[in-house]
This record gives C-alpha cells, structure tokens and sequence, in this order.
C-alpha cells in the first residue's frame, strides 16, 4: 500500500513539474516570438488617397478592377478576423511576371498587389469595405502601405499608425458576431512581410496561385490564364507545386495543418523571418523533422487557442480562428497517437 502510494504522489509530482515546465518554455518561446524587430522603411511615398493608383473603375466601393488589374486568389488565405479579402494584381504596361519555382514569381518593377478586406453582411446587412493593402514593388524593393476606407465607403485614406474600427457582421448561418477590428501600421506590415532585411508578398507565391478558377466565364488552371493573358511568362506547369486549400475537408488533415501554417505562420517562421530565432521552421515545404513541430506541439496549441499578447498568429486577429484551432488540435493529436504506438 505505501509503495502504491509513493508512486502515486510521484506520478502527481512530475505531472505537475510537467505542467510548469510546459509553461515556462511557452513563456520563453513567446517573448522570443514577441521581440521587437526593426521596421523596414518605403523607398517611396504613398498617394494619400488609393483612388490615386486606378485599381477600380468609378463607384469605387463596388469593388470593379480597372482594365489591367486582375484579380486573383489563392488557395489557403490567411486568417484576418473572418475577414473577406479581393485581391488584385496590377503589371506594367509591357511587362510580365516569371514563374520561379514555387515561390513568390519575379515580378517587372511597378508592380502593385492589392489586397481589400471586407465583410459581406455588416451590422446593416449591406457589405462594409474597411482596408486596402498595398504592395509595391519600385527599385527592385517592395514598399507596403495600408488605406482606411471613409465611412460614405467612397475613397480610402493613407494611415501610418493603423487603426481600430468596430464592426458588427454575420457569422456562421446568421449568427451576428462583433470585434474591434484592427488595421495595421507600416511597422506591422514589416514584421509579417519581412524577409532578411527586405518585405515581400506573402501569398501569391505560385504553388499558392496554382488552382482551378473561374476565369472569363469557364473553370481553368490561374496561372494558365495569367500565361494566356500575357502577363506571366510561360512555364512548365507540371512542374509547380500546389499548396492544398486547408479548408477543404476532403484532403488529409496532415497536408490541411502544414497548409494552414504555411500561410499563416510560415512569413514570421522560417529562416529570413522574424520569428527566424525560435525553433519553428513552418514552410509547407520543409521536412516535418525540420519544422520543430513536433518539439513545439503544445506551445503552438497553447499560443493559437488563447488570446492576449502571446497569441499567435501575432498580427492580423482578435479573435480565435475557431475551424483553424480546431483543425490544429487534430492534427496534433493525431502526431500524439502516432508517436505514442
């Protein structure tokens, strides 16, 4: 009986020394994660309004790109508030992108990428447009800016130090839902965008841009199309990778998870970025044994499902990612079962 009970009180002793640990090395792996880094400066100045640029024909807040602006998509986006997101792509008279591998093409100087964020039904049922995200690329460098759209949703205004909107929208099957919406500043564009000591485009990577649209009326591979437009170079499509969408429920949950960490996790976690100090390596492409998930497994549980100062993704929400989380949760546990047999 003694002997029963001694390894019973032990076993509480290193579940509890277990718990401590787990959450002194959260604490750590945070506040490497939460360090400041220094802000990427423009090498150019930003219009003050963004019908400057002549993205969208007139009645701006129909949201109808200009001739020569294309829109886009991609297969995984990032989490940004349950946030609906127009993308669009502007190419100099002329020019061409290249296709390089799977990652971000080479795009012609002039290039502008942007990206309007909004939610279809607010608080008045009618749809409220809240930013627009700019990137542009001049001198072979890429300069970011954020605009605010102004309340009559007819123009958008330059901000540097971001801005809170409050907005009330509809949820899953019309459940309302209400948060502080948060637009970021230059200086949080340089801790997502950074990439060694210069910014660039997160998503239109092409593994990501490789996926069936719907393009001109009929269903065709996008980076076909842009190839058929004339504004991508011709390439050996058999040869680009695709990112799967991590919302789809039909694909393994393995590929969903590392697909959701590689758009909303990787820009900071990998090598030229700004979480480039802690242990995580979460591109899409790294070998699981490289990504140091497994050694960080709670941690990213922990930092994804609480919020506060410590909650990851760090920049770009205030609220859970409920499905994301959910997501995340089951494929560590499915890690835990396989490691554990």
């Amino acid at each position: 009986m003694a002997e029963k009970l001694r390894w019973s009180v032990t076993g509480q002793i290193r579940s509890v020394l277990s718990v401590y640990v787990s959450l002194i090395a959260a604490v750590l792996y945070a506040a490497s994660c939460n360090s400041d880094t220094e802000t990427i400066a423009n090498n150019i100045s930003f219009h003050d309004k963004l019908s400057e640029y002549g993205l969208f024909k007139s009645g701006m807040s129909e949201l109808n790109p200009e001739k020569g602006v294309e829109m886009f998509d991609i297969a995984s986006p990032l989490f940004t508030d349950y946030a609906e997101k127009q993308r669009l792509i502007k190419i100099p008279d002329g020019q061409k992108a290249t296709i390089d591998g799977n990652g971000l093409p080479l795009f012609p100087d002039g290039t502008i990428i942007a990206k309007t964020f909004y939610y279809s039904k607010s608080g008045n049922k009618k749809r409220r447009i809240l930013e627009t995200r700019l990137l542009i690329l001049k001198h072979g460098k890429w300069n970011a800016a954020t605009y605010q759209w102004n309340v009559m949703q007819t123009n958008a205004n330059l901000l540097t130090s971001g801005a809170v909107v409050p907005i009330a929208f509809e949820y899953h099957s019309g459940i309302q839902r209400k948060l502080a919406y948060k637009i970021p500043s230059q200086n949080d564009c340089s801790s997502c965008h950074r990439s060694g000591d210069q910014l660039s485009p997160i998503g239109p990577k092409a593994r990501n841009l490789n996926m069936t649209v719907t393009a001109e009326g009929k269903r065709q591979n996008q980076l076909d199309y842009f190839i058929k437009k004339g504004i991508f170079n011709p390439a050996d499509l058999i040869a680009i990778g695709a990112l799967p969408s991590y919302k789809d429920t039909t694909l393994d949950v393995a590929m969903r998870a590392r697909a959701y960490f590689d758009i909303n996790c990787a820009h900071c976690h990998q090598p030229a970025g700004a979480a480039s100090q802690t242990s995580l390596n979460l591109g899409y492409s790294t070998s699981f044994e490289e990504t140091g998930i497994d050694f960080n497994k709670q941690n990213i549980l922990i930092r994804m499902s609480t919020m506060g100062a410590y909650h990851m993704p760090k920049i770009g929400t205030t609220v859970l990612d409920d499905e994301g989380v959910q997501l995340v949760k089951t494929y560590i546990k499915g890690l835990d079962s396989h490691l554990n047999q």
